[in-house]
């Protein structure tokens, strides 16, 4: 096992989901939310099934005996995702994107709890209201007048839709999937999402078949080989090695990509930025490391737990 090379390569996925919020925003003013959805996951799933087949073989009898499940999380944690993450950007910066997104880790944590009736501590309690907090000071621009007029912005609003859309369908699998790689399970959303965002854009939208500028195909292109296919390559390659808890941590570089590549842009870093980002990050922190004191949520649940 190569670890300095895993690192890197995780290092890397951080980069490329930063990436992806500028590239998104650019591609939004030329292209509509359905268009560019369906186009990035439709190449991403043409790329990724032969590639993992290839490598790894896929698990059809898995795939199909999970149907009903993958196709939930093809509809919420691919299209919802990514449907309500780009009709955000239109409306937001790449930076508040990404730091409200920032708080996925912690909805996670909740949501498993949920869901599955597993145990939740004190600290990931703690973590996440301090997650919430920071986006509160994230989508309020630090204005107590707008939190107080409950006057938030739409972007933002959209932005934290797609965090809980992505936290559903990382959720999902723990409960209604057993025995089915993260890989396949992958391979199975990612395609079907892109089948169903492309037949929806193509149905709704009138741009989906329009040539758009040069530069946008090649940011949704950028987005669908970078931010998808080979993201989630290394990602997974990555939690096989180093196992989730670790990985996870790396999550934590995303907004802090995308902060850097807004400011090499000539995009300002704003002091609620700053200071959201200081809770959200600790409240990440706090929501995924070791509960010292658990207490449980929806106890009926507990013989429904299972490990995905």
């Amino acid at each position: 096992m190569n670890t300095p090379l895993v690192w890197i390569k995780l290092g890397l996925t951080s980069f490329f989901w930063a990436l992806m919020f500028h590239l998104g925003k650019y591609a939004v003013a030329y292209m509509s939310p359905e268009s560019i959805s369906g186009w990035r996951f439709l190449l991403a799933g043409l790329v990724l099934v032969p590639l993992v087949g290839a490598r790894d073989g896929l698990d059809w009898m898995g795939l199909k005996r999970h149907a009903l499940p993958l196709l939930i999380m093809a509809v919420v944690g691919i299209g919802g995702f990514n449907l309500a993450l780009f009709h955000g950007l239109r409306h937001t910066s790449p930076v508040n994107g990404s730091l409200i997104m920032a708080l996925c880790p912690a909805l996670i944590t909740v949501f498993g709890a949920l869901l599955t009736g597993e145990p939740i501590g004190r600290r990931q309690q703690s973590g996440l209201a301090l997650g919430l907090v920071g986006v509160v000071v994230v989508v309020s621009g630090g204005s107590l007048a707008t939190l107080l007029a409950l006057s938030f912005q739409q972007g933002d609003l959209f932005i934290l839709l797609a965090a809980t859309c992505w936290a559903i369908y990382s959720t999902i699998p723990r409960r209604y999937i057993t025995g089915l790689p993260p890989l396949q399970i992958t391979v199975g959303t990612v395609a079907l999402g892109g089948v169903l965002l492309s037949v929806f854009a193509q149905s709704t939208q009138s741009d989906f078949f329009t040539p758009p500028p040069l530069g946008v195909v090649g940011a949704v292109v950028t987005m669908s080989l970078f931010g998808s296919v080979l993201a989630y390559l290394w990602w997974n390659d990555g939690v096989r090695q180093v196992g989730a808890g670790k990985a996870a941590i790396f999550m934590n570089l995303v907004p802090i990509f995308a902060a850097l590549i807004g400011m090499l842009l000539g995009q300002p870093v704003a002091l609620p930025q700053l200071v959201g980002a200081i809770f959200v990050l600790g409240g990440v922190w706090l929501a995924t490391t070791q509960p010292e004191l658990s207490v449980r949520l929806t106890p009926t649940l507990k013989s429904c737990r299972q490990e995905s």
